[in-house]
């Protein structure tokens, strides 16, 4: 019997976006500690970010991971890419 004050471990959590809705991210980029260990996934989905770029270092082309990961689309991979590519110059600019 599961008691008041100990809730059980099948109850969900409730969810709690950490992308600010203003962000450029916020319509290709979730980031929810209740899901997938609070991972930064692709909105709608439970696919990590990061095995759009292991992907990448691979070798393969952006049509393989869409394929090995098809709740992603083409739009959300290429603007990860674009506003990763543009976090990066603007970091090295305030240098």
């Amino acid at each position: 019997m599961v008691s008041a004050t100990h809730p059980s471990s099948a109850t969900a959590r409730p969810e709690r976006e950490l992308v600010p809705s203003d962000s450029p991210l916020a319509p290709y980029v979730s980031v929810d500690p209740g899901r997938m260990h609070g991972e930064p996934c692709f909105k709608g989905s439970r696919v990590p970010v990061q095995v759009l770029f292991d992907h990448l270092r691979a070798g393969d082309a952006i049509d393989v991971f869409l394929k090995d990961c098809p709740p992603v689309t083409r739009e959300q991979a290429i603007a990860v890419i674009d506003l990763a590519a543009m976090g990066m110059l603007e970091g090295l600019r305030r240098l």
